[in-house]
């Protein structure tokens, strides 16, 4: 073989390695944000159910705690009504009697599923925040922002759950409302 034949064939082997390794950067990236997308996509539909679950679990618990209270509220006054009826004094001489024991155990229940469900919305909201923030990261970041961009890839809009309070305190940057119970 002629020493211009073996130049030719090297050149053209280094070639054809050049071209699969760029191919297989490009694969990398490309399926990498494909990937990013589609979890953030999911994970926003995702969202949607966890929110409506934590209300309906928060608004089906609350049913609960006022048919318990309107029950309750039943008995005494039934009570009250037997020991002397409730325009008699009924209701005091029944307290004086004994102080009934109320169960209060479906409002922590309540309180724990607030707390608990919110917490976990949050943690999800969180997750999906940082998954954006890795997509947008590989959509910046050289040479993946080059090869990323010769497929017109953009970043993804996220919806982030929040409260017109919250989005009134980042526009004023103050919150004083310190009262927990509004009268």
């Amino acid at each position: 073989m002629s020493k211009t034949l073996m130049i030719v064939l090297g050149v053209f082997t280094l070639g054809i390695v050049f071209v699969v390794v760029i191919a297989t950067v490009v694969a990398a990236f490309y399926n990498k944000e494909v990937g990013l997308r589609t979890t953030i996509e999911q994970k926003q539909v995702d969202n949607k159910s966890e929110f409506d679950n934590m209300w309906k679990k928060i608004a089906q618990v609350a049913q609960v705690t006022d048919a318990q209270k309107n029950a309750l509220k039943e008995i005494f006054v039934a009570h009250a009504e037997a020991r002397g009826g409730v325009g008699n004094g009924g209701i005091m001489k029944w307290l004086q009697e004994s102080v009934p024991h109320v169960d209060t155990s479906t409002f922590n229940n309540l309180q724990n599923i607030i707390t608990g469900s919110r917490d976990s919305f949050t943690m999800r909201q969180k997750e999906l925040l940082d998954l954006k923030r890795e997509h947008d990261k590989l959509l910046r970041s050289f040479p993946s922002n080059i090869i990323l961009g010769m497929f017109g890839r953009q970043p993804i809009d996220v919806t982030i759950v929040t409260s017109t309070k919250t989005d009134e305190s980042f526009k004023t940057g103050k919150d004083d409302d310190v009262n927990v119970f509004k009268k």
